[in-house]
């Protein structure tokens, strides 16, 4: 009886974490999402639809589509970045690996705020990439880099980089390379080995990588407002203005529920990827 009863207090402990720091916020917030905006005391409570009704303006329409897009892209090429180093690591001498591990468990350590300031430094043109160009005569012109879109795609893929390669080691450093040495045998180009041999053997692997780096760039508000322009801004940073900036907390949580909705949506597809893993 009392080991049955350790059991459900162990059972329940991580519930009651669940409950008080997820579900608990996550309820509160949908149901601000239905109040109705009050700019001297934030919200009174109500039940209407005006907030979600909102989510067919040109602003909530195009900042979703944007942020969306800016995930996408990040996601795609962190993915592919981190995979081919990652192949190139795990066929080196296991001292190097080792290294490899420990400077990107060392580079998880740096805030996102730093690596932004960092590459808003790099990519300037008074002592940036550019003015280094203009120095040994490939740039005429310089210009600053920054802000622009692929600021912000690099200072995303900069941040997810160690996330998507640590995630993906274990399985690419220990496969099985048999096949890569047939094709070898066989004459095959280590290009068309890349695409036809290595890359469909981890596809459900870098496309659960790819969806979950998307729902990681989903909710990142740094990298687009140091290294983008207002442009570039995503929506995080839309539902921070409207919920700090212009006191409306009721839009704030509505725009939230809608964003947590399609981040649900990827983990959903991640879902299923792992369901068809283990039935195959």
């Amino acid at each position: 009886m009392m080991s049955r009863f350790n059991i459900h207090l162990l059972g329940g402990y991580p519930a009651l974490l669940l409950g008080v720091f997820f579900i608990g916020p996550l309820a509160l917030m949908l149901g601000v999402s239905f109040f109705e905006r009050d700019p001297m005391a934030f919200f009174n409570p109500a039940f209407q639809f005006e907030n979600y009704e909102k989510f067919t303006s040109k602003r909530i329409v195009v900042t979703t589509i944007r942020s969306i897009t800016q995930a996408s892209v990040a996601a795609a090429l962190v993915s592919m970045i981190a995979f081919t180093t990652i192949l190139i690591v795990s066929d080196l001498s296991r001292r190097w690996q080792t290294f490899w591990i420990v400077l990107m468990l060392s580079l998880l350590c740096l805030s996102e705020v730093i690596i932004g300031f960092a590459w808003a430094i790099v990519l300037s043109e008074p002592s940036g990439i550019p003015k280094l160009l203009h120095a040994i005569g490939l740039w005429d012109n310089p210009r600053s880099l920054s802000p622009s879109f692929w600021a912000v795609q690099i200072g995303l893929i900069n941040i997810g980089f160690s996330v998507v390669g640590l995630m993906i080691y274990p399985q690419v450093a220990g496969r099985d390379r048999s096949i890569e040495e047939a094709a070898q045998t066989l004459g095959t180009p280590p290009f068309k080995m890349f695409w036809k041999v290595l890359l469909p053997n981890y596809g459900p692997t870098l496309l659960i990588a790819f969806l979950t780096m998307f729902v990681y760039f989903l909710g990142v508000y740094v990298m687009p407002v140091m290294l983008g322009t207002p442009q570039d801004w995503n929506m995080t940073v839309l539902i921070t203005d409207t919920a700090i900036q212009q006191f409306n907390l009721p839009l704030g949580a509505a725009l939230s529920i809608g964003m947590m909705g399609v981040s649900l949506l990827a983990l959903s597809v991640v879902w299923g990827v792992n369901l068809w893993r283990a039935r195959s």
